[in-house]
């Protein structure tokens, strides 16, 4: 099995340093909080599609994912397909709703259609949880990289925390996205050049079946049910509807765009797991026993890195790993400048500074970035001081206050009926709920005793049920005063009018410039770049799929000046 090597490590300089300066060509369009927080409601639908999606595609993909489909195969490629099901559920209702929320923060939201409360604790609650999300997950990948690859643990950390600082931090929501688009055409072309080479590895298709283990190509398994399925979805309608993607919504120009980013971002994960799902099933002919070629505590969790390794030429190995670096990326920085929206607007706003300016409250929303970015980095580093066990209770704890407030949060747009108070009342039973199945350990062996996934299942349905419950009696228990029931009502004024971009958006510096021109050129770029690596040594073959990948990348970038000069 190969191993990274000069020429690999050459190929993750360049690729950080492309992304480091994206984010300065974008610092000098932030000219206020607008831009920096929602890219001045002008990010274009098939960017914010393509960002959307690399929100959603983490480097689990690549790792616990990967574990997943080499366990169980069909089964476990159909369970990571749901999130694309789940986020068609904004194109036909909340991808619309959102953008004519008119709002700048998600949180903001909960205090147009709710109260203030409501808006404060889930502010308070948001930030800290979402912080400790973030540094587990880049941790996560850390350690992984650092077993699978032999590379430092801390400088992955390092490197990894302040390449999406610096970017993040200058360019805001819109070095965010155009990052992501760039992250997305190398994750694409990488990904689809595997599938070819893994099943050939396999010795075709017709071998890869043949060989597999019995009812591998059987859904539902025995390791994910139908009611997990089910579950799983549940949750997953509810995240992908109120996480970072509900930012990009309302962060383009209108109504007709935001269901454009809700259907690419779908498309790409339904028929994109296809591809990716491939060399995981190939590895679990090729190498059923992963255990004695890695030192993880879950071997599985390897199978997409080692035949990567084992058949993949140097250059594209770096281009491997930076693509697992971007997936990982793409969810951070998204993150990270939600949470800065969420500080500097949600709370020291609306809390602490009523009448700070537009320009001000930039400043603010990039000093929250940077803070928020150390902060990461240094849960990661004590992670690999301590370990993340700690975290990990913390954490739990900590999600209890968050899982249970999209219900409300979601039926906001939907149960006009419901009182100011409906959402914090929903949240409170909802996360009662949660606790008592996370805590009572009676009733969670007892569920386990059921079968697999039997305690994930019934807690999850129960918790949303109870929201639903509670968020639907409201208007019995509880009344709205004179002033909320008015801000309420402005509030579904502005969901029953469509957006007038002739007046709602303003002009822009940002309007001169050419997103498409400016994604093809660095498109382009990097398909000359990864042109050169038919110059390391290596067989024919190998020379030949590197050409493969420059050609797309750069015909990927070639196609998007053409599209911008028309």
């Amino acid at each position: 099995m190969k191993v990274l090597n000069g020429y690999d490590y050459a190929v993750l300089v360049v690729y950080m340093t492309i992304l480091i300066g994206i984010g300065i060509y974008f610092a000098r369009y932030m000219k206020g909080a607008g831009d920096y927080f929602k890219a001045a409601n002008k990010l274009t639908w098939w960017v914010a599609g393509f960002s959307s999606f690399m929100a959603a595609f983490s480097a689990w993909m690549f790792t616990g994912g990967a574990g997943i489909v080499y366990r169980n195969g069909l089964s476990g490629m159909v369970t990571l397909g749901l999130p694309g099901v789940a986020i068609f559920t904004g194109y036909l209702l909340f991808a619309r709703l959102w953008r004519r929320s008119r709002v700048t923060t998600i949180m903001e939201y909960l205090e147009e259609r709710f109260n203030l409360p409501t808006h404060q604790i889930a502010s308070w609650s948001y930030v800290p949880v979402y912080i400790l999300y973030s540094g587990a997950a880049l941790y996560s990948l850390a350690i992984f990289v650092s077993t699978a690859l032999k590379m430092d643990i801390t400088l992955i950390i390092w490197v990894c925390g302040i390449v999406i600082l610096i970017y993040t931090l200058l360019g805001g929501l819109w070095a965010v996205s155009v990052n992501d688009t760039i992250q997305f055409m190398v994750l694409l072309p990488v990904c689809l050049l595997m599938v070819p080479l893994s099943l050939v590895a396999a010795g075709g298709l017709g071998s890869l079946i043949n060989n597999a283990p019995p009812q591998y190509f059987e859904v539902p398994s025995h390791g994910l049910p139908w009611h997990y399925m089910l579950a799983y979805l549940l949750i997953l309608i509810h995240g992908q509807n109120t996480n970072p993607i509900a930012q990009r919504y309302f962060s383009v120009r209108n109504e007709a765009e935001s269901r454009k980013v809700s259907l690419l971002c779908s498309g790409l994960f339904l028929v994109g797991i296809f591809f990716w799902a491939v060399p995981p099933m190939a590895a679990r002919v090729l190498y059923p026993d992963l255990g004695a070629m890695l030192a993880l505590p879950n071997p599985d969790e390897g199978s997409y890195v080692v035949i990567a390794l084992h058949i993949l030429p140097h250059g594209l190995i770096g281009l491997l790993v930076a693509a697992m670096f971007a997936a990982s990326l793409s969810s951070l920085d998204s993150i990270y400048n939600l949470l800065a929206g969420i500080v500097s607007k949600d709370i020291y706003q609306r809390i602490f500074h009523r009448g700070l300016s537009d320009k001000g409250l930039l400043r603010v929303g990039q000093i929250s970035t940077l803070a928020i970015g150390l902060l990461v980095i240094g849960l990661s580093l004590l992670m690999v001081k301590y370990g993340a066990g700690a975290f990990s209770v913390m954490m739990k704890i900590s999600s209890l206050t968050i899982a249970p407030l999209a219900t409300p949060m979601l039926l906001g747009f939907i149960y006009r009926k419901a009182p100011s108070w409906a959402c914090l009342f929903s949240f409170i039973c909802s996360a009662l709920t949660a606790l008592i199945f996370a805590f009572y350990l009676p009733l969670g062996n007892y569920l386990d005793s059921l079968g697999p996934w039997v305690d994930f299942t019934v807690s999850s349905f129960t918790i949303v049920a109870v929201g639903v419950v509670c968020f639907m009696i409201s208007p019995y228990l509880f009344k709205s005063n004179e002033k909320d029931r008015e801000r309420i009502r402005i509030f579904y004024k502005n969901l029953d009018t469509p957006v007038d971009e002739s007046t709602e958006i303003k002009a822009a510096e940002i309007d001169r410039t050419s997103i498409a021109g400016f994604i093809g050129k660095v498109a382009m770029l990097m398909g000359c770049l990864v042109g050169l690596f038919v110059f390391i040594p290596g067989t024919l073959q190998e020379r030949l799929t590197d050409l493969a990948l420059a050609a797309v990348l750069f015909g990927f970038g070639l196609c998007l000046v053409i599209f911008r000069k028309k």
